[in-house]
């Protein structure tokens, strides 16, 4: 049933109009008035409150009021693109949150790893210096392969006017594929290197990033509270 109440409606009025509704509810159980729920809301220009929800209220939002007095509005249904949009952006909130937590682990990690920027110049060259040794040998390789070839290629001329034997049919085969695979090989020697140069650059300039500011504001401060250094006195 709806109770019609002032448009508007005094909060000591509306708790003893709550209070009310709860003993009919119950009477002489003051533990059920906790159960009970009052609903509010603006029908036709004028506050109305009742024990139950209208029909009225669903649409445009309503205030529910408990046995307890604490209250809490719930606005109206949302649209079709009001509820995607809340949708996408709790996705964006979601995807952001694990974002932050993957940098804090790589920050964490990172400055497991390293304890100073010396220690990470001095790591890069070692693992610079492996993969250069390793891309030497690969050229050796690859120029063995390609001579290989040319001397088997080569050799076709003695059968100009002969039937070439199969077995240097399959010599040429098996050099030219020896040459593919050493290509190959190289390229990727080349492409590691890169890459682990990228990534050193990058691991010694997010160090940076973290250990000067700790530095700078090792109670981790907004940078506007930090005082910035006096000036030198002449």
């Amino acid at each position: 049933m709806g109770y019609p109440a002032p448009k508007f409606l005094k909060p000591l009025g509306l708790l003893a109009l709550l209070f009310a509704q709860a003993l009919q509810a119950a009477p002489g159980d003051s533990g059920s008035g906790r159960l009970f729920k009052l609903y509010c809301c603006e029908i036709e220009g004028q506050k109305t409150c009742g024990d139950t929800l209208p029909p009225q209220c669903q649409a445009k939002g309503y205030k529910e009021l408990n046995g307890q007095g604490v209250s809490r509005q719930i606005g109206p249904p949302l649209t079709p693109e009001q509820r995607a949009q809340k949708e996408r952006e709790e996705q964006r909130q979601k995807e952001a949150e694990a974002a932050r937590k993957e940098q804090e682990r790589k920050d964490t990690a990172l400055l497991n790893t390293y304890s100073s920027e010396k220690d990470i110049d001095q790591q890069r060259t070692r693992n610079e210096q492996d993969l250069q040794s390793l891309i030497k040998q690969g050229e050796g390789r690859l120029a063995e392969a390609q001579k290989t070839l040319q001397q088997s290629k080569g050799e076709l001329e003695f059968y100009k006017n002969h039937p070439v034997p199969p077995e240097l049919h399959k010599k040429i085969k098996d050099a030219e594929y020896d040459q593919r695979v050493q290509k190959d090989q190289l390229e990727r020697r080349r492409q590691e290197l890169e890459q682990m140069r990228q990534k050193y650059d990058q691991d010694k300039r997010r160090y940076i990033e973290l250990t000067r500011n700790k530095t700078a504001n090792p109670a981790g401060l907004h940078p506007a509270l930090i005082a910035p250094p006096s000036p030198p006195t002449r």
